[in-house]
């Protein structure tokens, strides 16, 4: 697929080169840039497709382990910030409902008072 890619690459750029002259160097530049970043893009695809099996066969070298461990890590402390956030959020509603009761039963007592 990639050497179909390259002579048609090639082609187009002599051809360009030949009808439109000297911005055909711009033309062939363009179309360079193009295969280099659409070969990186598929050797970094190949690359995590080989990291995926390895990790599921066990494969995986030190420092691929090492990172698994520490994205896990991370993943375990983004859980419990989120629920110590919604533990704060409980406590707050209930230390209101307690200041609330309290406000209530400070006005029940002093009605009850006057009207002794």
């Amino acid at each position: 697929m990639t050497i179909i890619g390259m002579l048609i690459a090639t082609i187009v750029a002599v051809l360009s080169f030949l009808i439109i002259g000297p911005y055909g160097i711009g033309v062939i530049l363009i179309l360079l840039f193009g295969l280099v970043f659409s070969t990186h893009q598929k050797n970094k695809q190949i690359y995590e497709d080989l990291k995926a099996i390895r990790e599921k066969l066990g494969l995986l070298r030190e420092d691929e382990k090492l990172q698994i461990e520490i994205n896990k890590n991370f993943e375990e402390y983004d859980k419990f910030k989120e629920q110590s956030k919604m533990a704060s959020d409980r406590d707050k509603e209930i230390e209101d409902e307690l200041e609330k009761y309290i406000i209530d039963n400070e006005d029940s007592r002093k009605s009850s008072d006057k009207k002794e």
